[in-house]
């Protein structure tokens, strides 16, 4: 995985400036369309500065992807604060999901992520058990199993599974549509279907 070391703030800036520019070139026209070079014209910074603070094209979306995990780690910690029980807590948490990248992402560069992944193997983020998004999953199904609300589960690794396929398959089949939809409202009845299954 890749380490973004700590930065000045005007790195920081820099960084962040390279990172909305690339991001906004692969949704107007796609991953495997747009070079380092572009990228480097675009942002009007040199080649030097991109690799000094990217190690590479793919490493973009792994930064953005961090970006949203320290997000999510900070709307789990609302989460429990309402001392819900885990079963709620799992729902509630995939809702605040499909919430955060519906509006921090959007379909178009989501659409594009996916596709990236597919043909770029750098793209190791999507199944890393030690991404904190995962992490906070994998809390929740262990109080879940502790706490009874998740009796149907047999395997904390299954149920994983099923939940990270349940939130990836819902971003999928929404980027698909070609209507208004939020991901919210695509991936609601999903989730609620899967937990309540396991209840």
């Amino acid at each position: 995985m890749v380490n973004f070391e700590a930065k000045t703030e005007k790195g920081i800036q820099k960084q962040q400036h390279i990172m909305r520019v690339a991001l906004s070139l692969f949704e107007k026209f796609g991953y495997d369309k747009i070079s380092v070079d572009r990228i480097v014209e675009e942002s009007k910074t040199s080649k030097g500065s991109f690799y000094q603070h990217f190690p590479s094209k793919s490493s973009i979306f792994m930064m953005r992807f961090m970006e949203m995990d320290e997000k999510y780690e900070k709307l789990y910690s609302n989460i429990k604060l309402e001392h819900i029980l885990a079963a709620d807590r799992l729902e509630a948490f995939c809702l605040s999901v499909y919430t955060s990248i519906d509006k921090d992402m959007g379909k178009e560069l989501m659409k594009v992520i996916y596709s990236a992944a597919i043909i770029d193997q750098e793209h190791t983020f999507f199944t890393s058990e030690s991404r904190k998004l995962y992490q906070i999953i994998l809390e929740i199904i262990d109080d879940g199993t502790k706490d009874g609300t998740l009796k149907n589960v047999k395997s904390s690794k299954q149920f994983f599974q099923i939940i990270i396929q349940t939130l990836m398959g819902s971003i999928y089949y929404w980027g698909l549509q070609s209507d208004d939809r939020s991901l919210v409202e695509t991936g609601t009845p999903l989730i609620q279907h899967i937990v309540k299954a396991y209840q």
